[in-house]
């Protein structure tokens, strides 16, 4: 008797798990799809890696934020996307310090100098204009919004949101 009041109970529990396990399947296929694995190429950021999320959201200071390659980078990078952290958001004031280096809340961003000047023209002094966010790396030859030529991102060049994976070997000292 114990036999067959069983055997319809595991039916149920094959097909719960069976439903369980697709809905898990769908659920991953669709997170996956927003997932990227960005590798840095260059020491810009600390970290050699960085998962990034697609649609960014909970935008703020020193959130890592990947964008569609700048115009003026697209020669020499392509289509890879462009990984920086916000210094300045909407609103904020860029200030140039007494040395000309552009400033946000404080935080000063020098530019790499080649015979004594900068690389290429600084961005001008102003207020961030809405939907517009100042990118920067955190190593001192970093291409990033402290310069004219890349200047600040707007919102909907935005892809993603990010988070290191430290424990990704930095295999950039290799590469070189």
């Amino acid at each position: 008797m114990t036999d067959t009041a069983t055997k319809p109970q595991i039916g149920i529990v094959r097909k719960v798990f069976g439903y369980a396990l697709l809905g898990f399947g769908i659920t991953c296929i669709m997170v996956l799809d927003q997932v990227d694995i960005v590798m840095n190429a260059s020491h810009s950021l600390e970290e050699p890696a960085y998962l990034m999320v697609e649609h960014p959201v909970l935008l703020s200071h020193g959130t890592l934020v990947s964008a569609t390659m700048p115009d003026a980078l697209q020669a020499s990078f392509g289509d890879y996307q462009f990984v920086k952290r916000i210094g300045g958001l909407p609103g904020d004031v860029i200030t140039l310090n007494a040395d000309g280096n552009p400033c946000i809340n404080d935080q000063c961003y020098p530019p790499f100098l080649k015979n004594d000047a900068p690389i290429s023209p600084l961005i001008a002094p102003g207020v961030i204009p809405d939907q517009h966010y100042a990118l920067f790396g955190t190593s001192h030859d970093s291409l990033d919004s402290r310069y004219q030529v890349i200047g600040l991102i707007s919102e909907d060049q935005l892809i993603g949101r990010g988070w290191p994976m430290p424990f990704i070997a930095d295999w950039r000292e290799a590469a070189q």
